[in-house]
């Protein structure tokens, strides 16, 4: 059986700012005090819940490569 590949550029799945923090290798606190300075794009789920789109942060991180 031949295993789907996703595509470039993540998911739809939401991740939190604790899974954003891992991959960015900082602290968690490091991104809630700069997540609006830095645009990360943001899905508010309520008034104090937060996620990012996979695919949104995949491309965030694409554009600030050098």
């Amino acid at each position: 059986m031949e295993r789907e590949t996703m595509p470039r550029g993540g998911s739809n799945a939401l991740l939190s700012f604790e899974t954003i923090a891992e991959r960015m290798e900082v602290p968690k606190r490091t991104v809630l005090d700069n997540y609006k300075s830095w645009e990360i794009p943001v899905v508010r789920i309520s008034d104090r819940i937060l996620r990012v789109r996979e695919r949104d942060f995949e491309a965030w991180i694409d554009s600030r490569t050098e």
